[in-house]
């Protein structure tokens, strides 16, 4: 009986020690809690990604130059897998060359999606040998990549299955969201003022590409400089006045989205004349980005022409589809307007403007004085 009572101790020592060999296994038990706590998801997990002209898009994140701030921007590759997203992280942020991403899984942890990611040990010396804030910036920018590429809420982080401890920072927890700002540039304000003149335009700072930055602020700046002396040459009465400012609807490292609004009241009106125009810059390329760039002209037209695909105030709706059919005629003409919306790098004059705004294309379009001179109208279609 003893040797029977002592054959079930020793069993059940045994079962103890490997319960507590398994905790230890992550080098960490609160490790080992949090992801006992996930429920595996079966089956593959695609990325949430964009097909574009370009390629395939997702968002990436990265340090901006001071490495004070994480900072998003657009990349395009022939296939979004964990293999392409971390050589795109890789480059960014000039990872040592013998880091690896061993293992990338899915699972769910109450409501929220988990993405569990498994480095091998080059990547926890790397970390070790980084400061405190380039710490936070290559964290932050590999939690905001795999989460947004993934839309999830929740990243576990690991290295050959265990801890990553930087000395620093003890990863056992999930990470959330790091903050970060969609823009490092400003767009600050400049003047001109004369004889009943007032001009707000916009003029960038701190762009990464000096050259680019200063092509376009010359391109505003004299923009609206000739605007000026076209009013001020034109003999108005002392009594008119032109003013406009601006309304910065897009601000990220890839896009520039701004929309003009101006009035000129003359000597006797009963209400000032409004009128609007855009300035769109893709901050990749440093061009123009106009309308035909990223929406389907024809298909636009056709749909303006049937009533769908866009949002307008409810009480113009029936009086805006009247005047696109007594203006332009057919869906045809209304393509070829269209094709000719935003300005082109060769200078000439466009028929119409648009912006971004949310991810979202709007377009101004003009219409009589009584109705407000423009209306802005959203379309049903991403940028």
């Amino acid at each position: 009986m003893l040797k029977k009572w002592m054959r079930y101790m020793l069993l059940a020592a045994c079962c103890l020690t490997l319960t507590g060999c398994a905790r230890k296994e992550t080098g960490s038990e609160l490790l080992t809690e949090t992801k006992d706590a996930v429920v595996p998801v079966d089956g593959k997990v695609d990325p949430v990604v964009e097909e574009t002209p370009e390629g395939t898009a997702f968002h990436l994140y990265y340090g901006d130059e001071n490495a004070e701030n994480i900072v998003q921007k657009t990349v395009y590759v022939d296939k979004v897998t964990e293999d392409s997203v971390m050589e795109q992280l890789a480059q960014t942020l000039k990872l040592d060359s013998n880091i690896r991403l061993k293992k990338i899984s899915f699972g769910m942890h109450g409501g929220d999606k988990v993405v569990m990611l498994d480095f091998n040990q080059a990547f926890a010396d790397y970390m070790k040998k980084l400061s405190q804030s380039g710490e936070t910036v290559v964290m932050g920018s590999i939690t905001n990549t795999f989460l947004d590429c993934y839309q999830s809420e929740l990243l576990l982080v690991t290295v050959e299955g265990k801890v990553l401890d930087t000395g620093r920072e003890a990863y056992e927890e999930y990470l959330e969201w790091y903050p970060y700002v969609e823009s490092s540039y400003k767009v600050v304000d400049a003047k001109l003022e004369q004889d009943g003149v007032s001009i707000t335009y916009p003029q960038i700072e701190g762009l990464g590409d000096a050259r680019m930055q200063e092509k376009w602020n010359d391109i505003i700046r004299s923009t609206e400089e000739r605007a000026m002396e076209g009013w001020l040459s034109g003999g108005e009465s002392q009594d008119d006045s032109y003013e406009v400012s601006y309304v910065v609807k897009t601000m990220t490292p890839d896009t520039l989205s701004i929309l003009m609004n101006g009035n000129i009241c003359e000597q006797g009106a009963v209400h000032p004349y409004g009128f609007k125009y855009t300035y769109n810059i893709d901050l990749n390329t440093g061009e123009s980005i106009r309308l035909a760039d990223h929406v389907d002209v024809d298909r636009l037209a056709e749909n303006l022409f049937a009533g769908t695909g866009y949002y307008v105030e409810e009480s113009a709706a029936d009086y805006f589809r009247e005047r696109l059919e007594a203006i332009y005629g057919t869906p045809d003409s209304l393509a070829r307007s269209l094709a000719g919306y935003d300005y082109a790098e060769d200078g000439s004059a466009p028929y119409g403007y648009s912006y971004l705004e949310n991810g979202k294309v709007w377009i101004c379009m003009e219409v009589p004085h009584a109705l407000g001179d423009y209306m802005e109208i959203e379309l049903d279609t991403q940028q």
